[in-house]
């Protein structure tokens, strides 16, 4: 394996970009701000080169980390006084998986928050998301009440929200569903299949998306036990696991790791060709 290339840009609010390289070509560069993903140029079935991620909006931006390269990963790390610490590492391999850990410390009982809003179009920017076909191992998900607050769980059958099979992103946005008007679209929790009591279990494959005209995929593997999913009309996608305990707690955050206690979360996006040629 290629070791990834460590390459450092300076922002104007002198917020550091980190990125990765693998063999493929691929290139993944993270931003001190958030620990946020920033950009991931990727090859498409013709090998034409295409970011296909949006650039973090204001909403994605939390506090400024701390980064560093180690050991062909980028570390960042963020200090909360009193309370926690938090560490956030990215890792690229040259089968296009980038492994994202979490683990947070804490000092003070601590709601547990981290997401960093990855915003996905997987055919560079070309078009809108309509056609990206999404599959999410998820029985039930979280409905929203009309302040867009976790209201209740409630299965996915017959509903838009069952992606047990592959659908395509805009059609499902048609759908006359209240939750996807309250919405203005997808912004949804799932609770994803053999979730463990206590919100964590083995990393696994728990969602699918599948772009036809590129040719590229994105599968998420997790170790968490729910994935939040959002889609509207804004050209993107956001998925990503999310710490929750169990079927009964709809609420996010949903764990609050208390003083002494170490939280580690593993996630993997692998970005890949579903049908090379």
């Amino acid at each position: 394996m290629t070791k990834p290339t460590f390459g450092i840009a300076y922002k104007a609010d002198e917020h550091r970009l980190f990125t990765l390289r693998n063999a493929g070509g691929m290139a993944v560069t993270i931003s001190e701000r958030g620990a946020a993903l920033w950009s991931w140029r990727a090859p498409d079935r013709y090998g034409r080169m295409a970011d296909v991620l949006q650039p973090p909006s204001g909403g994605a931006i939390h506090a400024l980390w701390q980064g560093r390269h180690v050991d062909g990963a980028v570390s960042l790390m963020r200090m909360e006084e009193g309370r926690a610490a938090a560490l956030a590492e990215y890792r690229l391999d040259d089968d296009g998986c980038l492994t994202v850990q979490h683990e947070v410390v804490a000092m003070a009982p601590t709601a547990l928050a981290l997401a960093s809003h990855p915003c996905f179009n997987l055919n560079g920017g070309m078009a809108d998301v309509s056609d990206h076909m999404v599959q999410i191992d998820a029985d039930f998900y979280v409905e929203v009440d009309m302040d867009g607050k976790p209201g209740g769980v409630a299965a996915v059958g017959g509903t838009a929200f069952d992606f047990r099979h592959p659908a395509p992103i805009g059609a499902r946005l048609r759908w006359p569903d209240s939750q996807i008007l309250r919405s203005a679209g997808f912004n949804h929790a799932f609770f994803v299949r053999n979730h463990f009591t206590g919100g964590q279990g083995p990393l696994r494959a728990v969602a699918l998306i599948v772009d036809p005209g590129s040719g590229r995929s994105l599968q998420l593997h997790t170790t968490e036990a729910a994935v939040q999913f959002c889609a509207g009309r804004q050209g993107g996608f956001t998925i990503e696991a999310r710490a929750c305990p169990d079927l009964r707690c709809a609420s996010w955050p949903g764990i609050v790791v208390t003083p002494g206690q170490v939280y580690r979360q593993t996630s993997v996006y692998r970005l890949a060709l579903s049908n090379p040629r």
